[in-house]
């Protein structure tokens, strides 16, 4: 039985999505996990005015990268970048580029996505779906490519209750809709958008269900997987505890309520949390990597629900004391978060509690002829809680079957180097490690200085009090002026 190392040793690999947060998990883990592999060809477009080389140098500095920059820095030379942009005609810039890698490529894992669930359905129709096939159009054409995987996301088909490892036709066909994309106006296609999403929140999840339904289309001609992460989270051990660098899904919330910018929630405590850490995804696609072949199309559900479940509450409760126990100096008020499912109870949270006061600190500023982004920001908040809403108010049962049998099929030693056994997570431990991950990895402030971070919380806690007399004395004084009787009981 061949090792994962031993299966990527003297090949090439072509990787999408470098600068995701999954995909800086897969270069980091083949650099140290596989040191045989020949290459990492990594597609890069240009970006915000940075050429692909600036942006894979500033991707290859970051602090996941620290430990192989001291021990094997020689093992960069392996991340080769390839100019190109996948919604582009030409998806490789240059022509002996794209002879190089139709030659020589050996396993591509297609990792670029937009992950945003706000995005325009024509933007998500071309990142997520045009592009897949633009690639899966150029991987044909690959001489000696014996291996493909396509991340999609296990709430493809959360239309669902229950997602089996298998694709599920899309009413519409993926061409179809690509068309339509093309040669109708943006107001057309929005107009549109209702009809063609019908019971699913998103044209995120909408557009991964027809590019699971493209995929399968080509698994007879390109020896294809599709991996199907639930809520990607910060890595439970590798390449760093807690490791995060974004503020998507979960991350931002946590934020939010960890710096007091939030303090209420609203979710069905009971539902389960179908959270996966970042490395365990990593581990099962380079797993499936090396297991796929030709007319043998797999998908793997990666998610810990079915196996080792953990729900919203529990995960609220694991989680609420964390920014106490080791505060921030980012805080910006103190933290009390409440997480509710009575919707009107939530809303009324919200008005009392933030769009109040924002609008107080915007009229304030304004008088002092000072500019506030306050009530934009908590537009963005409110915003992100709804997008988020439908999957903290929902549960799905994710059959992960193939995913067990893969990983029971792994030789002993890739067990423990490529572990994605969501039944090993210690839920008490990696809630801590991942909270405290977000803090030092997004916010910037490491545990050094826990001192500071102590002593604005307690500066914070007084203003909390003093805020709550000041409003509990206004509420006195309004029922001294429109009580009458208040007066003759003594009251005032």
């Amino acid at each position: 039985m061949a090792t994962i190392p031993e299966f990527f040793a003297g090949k090439n690999l072509l990787l999408t999505g470098v600068s995701g947060f999954l995909g800086k998990v897969l270069v980091e883990k083949l650099l140290r996990s596989c040191p045989e592999i020949n290459s990492i060809f990594v597609l890069i477009r240009e970006k915000k005015g940075l050429s692909g080389k600036d942006r894979l140098a500033k991707i290859l500095s970051e602090k996941l990268f620290d430990h192989l920059h001291r021990e094997k820095p020689e093992c960069f030379s392996k991340v080769k970048l390839v100019p190109g942009d996948l919604l582009e005609d030409q998806i490789i810039s240059n022509e002996d580029d794209e002879e190089m890698l139709l030659e020589q490529v050996n396993v591509v894992i297609h990792s670029a996505a937009s992950v945003r669930f706000s995005e325009p359905l024509r933007n998500s129709v071309d990142v997520n779906l045009r592009a897949t096939y633009k690639l899966l159009e150029f991987a044909k054409k690959m001489k000696n490519l014996v291996s493909a995987v396509h991340i999609s996301t296990a709430y493809s088909n959360c239309q669902l209750r229950t997602v089996d490892e298998t694709t599920y036709k899309c009413e519409v066909d993926p061409f179809q809709v690509m068309s339509l994309c093309e040669y109708m106006s943006t107001e057309l296609v929005e107009e549109l958008r209702a009809k063609l999403l019908k019971d699913r929140p998103n044209t995120y999840t909408f557009t991964k269900a027809l590019t699971e339904n493209l995929v399968e289309a080509y698994s007879n001609q390109i020896p294809i997987a599709i991996v199907r992460p639930s809520i990607i989270t910060g890595a439970a051990s590798e390449p760093l505890p807690g490791w995060v660098d974004n503020y998507n899904g979960p991350n931002g919330l946590l934020i939010a309520l960890g710096t007091g910018a939030l303090t209420t929630l609203y979710s069905h405590l009971d539902c389960t949390a179908d959270l996966i850490p970042v490395d365990y995804v990593a581990n099962t696609i380079l797993a499936a990597a090396s297991k796929q072949e030709l007319g043998n199309f797999k998908i793997y559900n990666c998610t810990s629900g079915s196996q080792n479940p953990i729900n919203w509450r529990m995960f609220m409760e694991k989680s609420v004391d964390i920014p106490l126990r080791y505060p921030s100096t980012t805080m910006v008020r103190y933290p009390r978060p409440r997480v509710t499912s009575y919707k009107w109870l939530h809303e009324t949270r919200l008005f009392l509690e933030h769009y109040v006061p924002v609008r107080i600190i915007d009229f304030g500023l304004r008088c002092a002829r000072r500019q506030s982004n306050a009530f934009r920001l908590y537009q963005r908040l409110s915003n992100s809680m709804y997008l988020l809403e439908f999957f903290a108010t929902n549960e799905w049962n994710f059959i992960n079957t193939n995913t067990q049998k893969l990983f029971e099929s792994l030789h002993p030693s890739d067990k423990a180097e490529f572990n994605f056994d969501v039944r090993t997570i210690d839920w008490d431990s990696y809630v801590q490690t991942y909270c405290l991950g977000i803090r030092q990895y997004v916010l910037n402030d490491d545990l050094s200085n826990l001192e500071g971070g102590k002593s604005h919380l307690r500066r914070l806690k007084c203003v909390q009090y003093g805020a709550n007399l000041a409003l509990a004395w206004a509420a006195w004084k309004v029922c001294c002026a429109v009580l009458p009787c208040a007066d003759l009981v003594g009251l005032c």
